[in-house]
């Protein structure tokens, strides 16, 4: 099928339009993929009822959160068996990647879904229409053309234009029903998000603005949203992590991120809050940084006027100030903040999550790091 730009449907109750959006595209058989609690905690659930008696409609949710090919395979089967006309996903970040997966992988035969996710080929066509609908504020994977997946202990990417939605449906109403933890956990993953496009290898003016633009809103309202979530924090919220995924739709993330896969398989911490374990240090690495410490693609002056923003926008007297400024806001939340309290005990154990560093992720960064300078920066954490 072709495919376009998405269309972005937001407002508060936007998920009762989606059954109207998804017959709209024609579709008489409907595959719903959603968190196995966040579908009827935050309301989403109220949709079903709105589908007409022609449209069938199958509900999928079995899965864990940061799912592996294990737990594709029996979504892809049930996709061969259903051959939905849209796949629906509805929740945070792994139920979004997964209804992304089910689609780009679809018509891949089943022997060689593993194959095809190691080679790291683009997927651009897809047969089935594809909706997301976000429950969080934070993963932005409904603005991405990427979905991960794990085999074993090991992060993969699944990446093209396949796995770009035809329609985000943006619904603030449905990011507040979440814990206080996972609010500021989801919250704190888009803040990182916003931060390492700002200085990310790959970024570019469009990505810097949408992250400039994401980051004041995500900044001027996460802690009301986190303590006591209103209806005006969680548009500023919901608006600024779309606007920070589509940022790193552009300029993909870093150094956190690619520390952040092994603190959450090892450690089962959830993703945003393993992000922001090792953001901190990377504030302070990158601030102490110079010129000869860059990437070659990256320009000095560029890097030093995203460290400024950055510090200015975190509320930092300078960018030396902004990794304690940001570990603050972090605690503030109530998220633990150093690696100790998440159960990383021994240097053996700090040296072995600098060896599973995502080696993608961390070429995106701006400053080089050895294994030994990266093993440093986690005993600082």
């Amino acid at each position: 099928m072709k495919l376009g730009e998405p269309v972005v449907r937001y407002g508060r109750g936007a998920v009762t339009s989606v059954p109207e959006l998804v017959e709209g595209m024609s579709a008489g058989r409907v595959l719903v993929v959603h968190g196995a609690r966040s579908f009827e905690a935050s309301g989403a659930a109220r949709m079903l009822s709105a589908f007409g008696p022609r449209t069938r409609v199958r509900r999928w949710h079995d899965f864990s959160p940061n799912p592996d090919i294990r737990e594709l395979e029996p979504g892809l089967a049930l996709v061969r068996d259903l051959r939905p006309d849209t796949v629906v996903g509805v929740g945070g970040g792994s139920a979004l990647d997964m209804a992304k997966l089910l689609c780009a992988l679809a018509d891949v035969p089943p022997g060689d879904i593993e194959e095809r996710i190691r080679s790291g080929a683009a997927i651009d066509r897809r047969r089935m229409n594809l909706v997301l609908v976000p429950t969080t504020s934070g993963s932005g994977s409904e603005a991405t053309h990427f979905a991960v997946v794990y085999i074993g202990d090991d992060k993969f990417s699944v990446a093209g234009a396949a796995l770009l939605p035809d329609a985000a449906v943006l619904d603030p109403a449905l990011s507040e029903s979440g814990s206080a933890y996972q609010r500021a956990a989801s919250g704190m993953d888009a803040v990182a998000q916003g931060i390492e496009s700002l200085w990310a290898v790959h970024a570019r003016p469009e990505s810097r603005g949408l992250a400039l633009r994401g980051l004041r809103l995500l900044l001027s309202a996460i802690v009301d949203f986190v303590s006591s979530p209103h209806a005006g924090a969680a548009r500023s919220m919901t608006v600024g992590s779309h606007l920070v995924g589509r940022a790193i739709n552009l300029s993909r993330t870093t150094g956190a991120h690619a520390l952040s896969y092994g603190i959450t398989r090892r450690y089962g911490v959830s993703h945003g809050h393993a992000v922001a374990l090792t953001l901190g240090a990377f504030l302070d690495a990158h601030a102490r940084a110079g010129s000869s410490d860059l990437q070659p693609a990256v320009r000095s002056s560029a890097y030093r006027r995203a460290l400024d923003d950055i510090a200015g926008l975190l509320g930092a007297p300078g960018p030396a100030e902004s990794g304690r400024c940001f570990v603050a806001l972090a605690r503030r939340l109530g998220l633990p903040m150093s690696l100790s309290e998440v159960g990383v005990r021994s240097p053996a154990e700090v040296r072995g999550l600098a060896a599973a560093a995502n080696v993608q992720r961390l070429g995106n960064n701006p400053v080089r790091f050895s294994p030994n300078e990266l093993t440093e920066l986690l005993l600082r954490c």
